[in-house]
């Protein structure tokens, strides 16, 4: 059990790594390309099943507008841990964001304070790959999923600078 809590902290840890090295300079490929402007979309999603696996928490489902158009999301939570203290939660997750417009993979690192959560990551597959994101959430109660809890929110991606 040891080996596997450290290997699933060695993977977040190289995924932590990646997120905080990523450089400016990474570019979209050719697809769907916003120029100057920041992509803008939006999201409510909600937890689906907790397995409780090492390196998967959770799974997510929810729907997904703004400029993917309106379409569906699917998540995994990877890591996810509560600071007995303070009540802050410190989230690691892939969202993936499928419209009809465009279609993109996020892998993202989530603050939760209170009912408020902001979002930073890197655009890992599909649309924009490779531009940062920013984000935030809110939580509220809501009957989907299987906590009662929804989130609903935004992510902004870094637009391609060199146009």
């Amino acid at each position: 059990m040891k080996t596997i809590k450290k290997c699933t902290f060695l993977t977040l840890a190289a995924l932590a790594v990646t997120l905080l090295f990523q450089t400016s300079v990474t570019q979209a490929d050719d697809h769907g390309k916003k120029g100057d402007r920041d992509a803008k979309v939006t999201f409510t999603k909600w937890i689906t099943a907790i397995p409780y696996q090492p390196g998967l928490i959770a799974n997510m489902a929810g729907v997904v507008g703004g400029d993917v158009g309106d379409g569906v999301f699917t998540g995994e939570v990877l890591k996810m841990e509560t600071d007995a203290v303070t009540g802050v939660t410190e989230i690691v997750a892939f969202y993936h964001f499928n419209g009809p417009k465009h279609s993109f993979t996020a892998l993202n690192h989530i603050v939760q304070t209170g009912l408020d959560a902001v979002i930073t990551g890197v655009v890992t597959d599909g649309w924009l790959k490779g531009h940062a994101v920013e984000g935030k959430y809110t939580q509220f109660a809501c009957d989907k999923g299987i906590t009662g809890a929804c989130y609903q929110g935004t992510l902004e991606i870094e637009g391609d600078s060199n146009h």
